[in-house]
């Protein structure tokens, strides 16, 4: 079975609230999908957050609740959580995607996005959008070829070794942060990263406080981790970024975003002996493509640094086919994150991003 994707956004001008809240005109994406993953782009004022939630409607007619993927706001003060125990006899709300129940496939979509705060005071969205796809996970690659010798220089490195134990309420550490460093790496290679002062409160001597104040924007109370997907692209975001979750078909995708000057994020799982030099095994693991060396092999920073606590052991080059592979396991997922002015490439004609 051939992978099918699509994302579909709308833009803040196209989202009109009443009394607080929007609804999406239902999407038929062309093809039965088996995941949804929503996200969202939203500026929240203190004291303001948002819910964000998906229904679905199966092939037999079924039509499931609103499931809540998030609510989310990034003031320190809200507690920012997906909602379990909410799945009903057609779909699953699994933190950050909307699967089927016994396998169920879905035809159409919708979401709604609920604004809360003061009357004076409600967040202001400028994305919202979802990527629906079918026989992602484990699928071959599309053929084509990547960009020999093109990387994006000046993503910084960050190691989540370096984090060890630190802070062990959030998820355990820093051994489990891969997703909230990648997103560190991406936001201050944009240049929207947290300062000095706002980073004052770690309470640990490193040189990457950014680590730790991205796990604490980033962090899912109710998944109990910092690797929910779309809550990383939902804080860059409100950083003053374009970011959202979606999947590519094939490193070739890939390579045009790096060649538009756009390091990715790449969920990859892979278990012993299937990434060469990797060091760790993982079922669920997030680095940063940077580019391609002149093999056309895969450089990228990879945050869990060999298991060895040092930023200088970051910057990696695995085999292409391997890492696809790893990558294949998610469907290959990426966070893409870019600044308004900077475009994505062209997107193909069933368009994924």
């Amino acid at each position: 079975m051939s992978t099918e994707i699509l994302w579909t956004a709308w833009s803040g001008a196209e989202i009109a609230p009443e009394a607080g809240v929007w609804t999406s005109p239902e999407v038929s994406p062309g093809f039965s999908f088996d995941e949804l993953i929503p996200s969202w782009n939203v500026v929240t004022p203190p004291g303001t957050w948002v819910e964000v939630a998906a229904r679905v409607v199966s092939e037999s007619g079924e039509r499931s609740g609103w499931l809540v993927l998030a609510r989310w706001s990034s003031d320190p003060a809200f507690t920012s959580t997906s909602v379990a125990g909410q799945d009903d006899a057609v779909a699953v709300a699994a933190d950050d995607t909307i699967v089927g129940r016994d396998g169920r496939r879905f035809t159409t979509f919708s979401l709604r996005l609920s604004l809360h705060g003061s009357a004076a005071s409600l967040p202001r969205t400028s994305l919202l959008g979802a990527m629906a796809s079918a026989n992602a996970r484990d699928s071959a690659p599309a053929p084509g070829a990547v960009s020999r010798g093109t990387v994006v220089g000046g993503v910084p490195a960050y190691s989540q070794q370096l984090h060890r134990d630190r802070y062990p309420h959030w998820d355990g550490g820093g051994q489990s942060w891969c997703s909230a460093a990648s997103t560190a790496m991406i936001t201050d290679y944009w240049g929207v990263g947290p300062t000095l002062e706002e980073t004052a409160w770690v309470d640990y001597d490193t040189p990457d406080p950014q680590v730790p104040f991205t796990v604490r924007e980033v962090y899912d109370e109710s998944f109990g981790g910092a690797g929910n997907w779309a809550f990383n692209t939902a804080y860059a975001a409100a950083r003053g970024l374009v970011a959202y979750v979606t999947r590519l078909r094939s490193f070739t995708e890939a390579a045009r975003f790096v060649e538009a000057g756009i390091p990715l994020v790449l969920a990859v799982s892979h278990r012993e002996g299937e990434l060469t030099g990797a060091g760790y095994v993982t079922n669920g693991h997030l680095l940063v493509l940077v580019g391609f060396d002149e093999s056309g092999d895969p450089v990228v920073h990879d945050p869990a640094s060999h298991k060895i606590a040092s930023d200088a052991e970051v910057r990696t080059t695995y085999d292409l086919g391997e890492l696809d592979r790893a990558w294949a396991r998610s469907g290959r997922v990426v966070y893409v994150v870019r600044p308004p002015g900077v475009a994505s490439p062209q997107p193909p004609a069933q368009p994924n991003w």
